[in-house]
């Protein structure tokens, strides 16, 4: 008789860097502290499901920031970090000595109690987190061909 194997392909996703941000400031404060301490320049962009979202890219290093607000109004982004004000998520290669200067200088920050590096293997549904993040972006980038688009019709 065939044995049944069953295997989990649950893994952490390789290109992408996730950092929880605990602090008192405004989502517009910190990103413009963010923007003078790491030198990006972080944009404003649609809210993703009631939370701020903030975006930069990083043309030397190839690497795209989010800046994501954890609290709403009456809910949380992702329950699993409840302490977490705010969720930094880096998309593209990222070195352990990046990791640890990243940290230092967010830490450098005024207001910020503590910055953290967060395990994807800690969050229960992170899947679903990164394919609606990845579903609003292209909506928003969608929109943004549209209305700008240099063609006339």
């Amino acid at each position: 008789m065939a044995k049944k194997v069953l295997l989990e392909s649950r893994s952490a996703p390789s290109l992408f860097t996730l950092f929880g941000i605990s602090c008192h400031l405004k989502d517009y404060r910190l990103s413009f502290h963010l923007n003078q301490k790491l030198e990006l320049a972080f944009v404003k962009m649609d809210d993703f499901q009631r939370y701020s979202l903030y975006y930069c890219r990083d043309e030397d290093c190839f690497n795209f920031y989010y800046l994501l607000g954890n609290r709403g109004q009456e809910t949380i982004l992702l329950p699993d970090l409840k302490q977490t004000d705010f969720l930094l998520l880096v998309e593209g290669p990222f070195k352990k000595a990046q990791k640890d200067q990243l940290l230092l200088k967010i830490k450098g920050i005024p207001n910020v109690l503590t910055a953290f590096e967060v395990r994807f293997e800690t969050i229960k549904n992170y899947e679903s987190f990164l394919s609606d993040l990845e579903l609003h972006l292209m909506n928003i980038l969608r929109e943004t061909k549209i209305k700008y688009s240099p063609f006339k019709k």
